[in-house]
């Protein structure tokens, strides 16, 4: 029996090719949402009192979205967290108000393109209010390329009106165009995540679903910290019980959900924001 060296190499080399493509697709990503809530210096706890607490929650994750950041807050987030970078422009037509930052892990992703829209008749318009809404909203866009997972990911983070129903619709149904969905599978991983401000039995929240193709990481996660639980709270812990579910993970593409939570971060005894962050690990 003659030992061909040569295709032995080429069969060590093929298997070490499958073996990394394999440890590619299942390599771990984990991603946050938190409406960190605006400084407002009435608040039970200040901004310069929890600003920390708020970076080490989510400087931890692959991608985080952020709700509500003031100026001086995504400019305190930035500094405290130097391993992500991030993209992102306040609400406001000139560039001021809260806005819906990305932050994501530099050493892992590479930023290919990234846009603020607002949720109006005039998407490009800055600092456009759309329908019943008070205040203006917007949605963060950004596209990254995953250097593990060899995979764009598409990231949507945005935050609907607290008042307005029909701006919360017509919110769906741009969120719902601008994720991609053109009716066929792709290899790209896109993530719509935000607050809401509807619970998931509602009209918007249901549209945006069906209408984008995405799945609830609550709803396909193998396992949650608790059977159940809901992420706006308030300061206040006692609140907890009966705390409604408006901030969302939503995904389309080709990964499964492990684990989803919303963390309870305190300090002083209370929380660190009104909204709890949740995060969803993908394999």
């Amino acid at each position: 029996m003659r030992f061909d060296s040569m295709g032995l190499g080429m069969a060590l080399a093929f298997g070490m090719v499958k073996a990394d493509v394999h440890a590619q697709a299942n390599a771990e990503l984990s991603v946050c949402t938190f409406n960190v809530r605006y400084d407002y210096p009435n608040d039970t706890i200040k901004w310069h009192e929890r600003r920390n607490e708020v970076a080490s929650a989510i400087r931890y994750f692959d991608i985080a979205g952020v709700q509500e950041a003031l100026p001086n807050q995504y400019e305190d987030l930035k500094s405290l967290m130097p391993k992500h970078e991030a993209f992102g422009v306040g609400r406001d037509a000139d560039g001021n108000g809260e806005a819906c930052p990305v932050f994501w892990n530099a050493e892992r992703f590479d930023f290919l393109r990234g846009e603020t829209r607002w949720l109006s008749l005039n998407p490009q318009q800055e600092g456009s209010v759309g329908w019943d809404a008070d205040l203006p909203r917007i949605a963060t866009l950004v596209v990254l390329f995953d250097r593990k997972r060899q995979q764009t990911v598409r990231v949507i983070n945005t935050h609907w009106s607290h008042v307005g129903e029909k701006a919360r619709l017509n919110a769906a149904a741009l969120v719902a165009g601008w994720s991609g969905w053109d009716g066929d599978a792709s290899d790209e991983l896109v993530v719509v995540c935000g607050d809401l401000n509807a619970e998931p039995q509602t009209e918007p929240v249901q549209n945006l679903m069906a209408s984008a193709d995405l799945v609830d990481t609550y709803d396909a996660a193998r396992y949650r910290c608790r059977k159940s639980f809901g992420t706006y709270t308030t300061f206040l812990p006692e609140n907890l019980a009966n705390a409604t579910r408006i901030d969302y993970i939503f995904y389309r593409g080709n990964a499964t959900v492990d684990w989803v939570c919303a963390d309870e971060v305190l300090k002083y005894g209370v929380y660190i924001s009104d909204h709890m962050p949740y995060h969803a690990i993908f394999k």
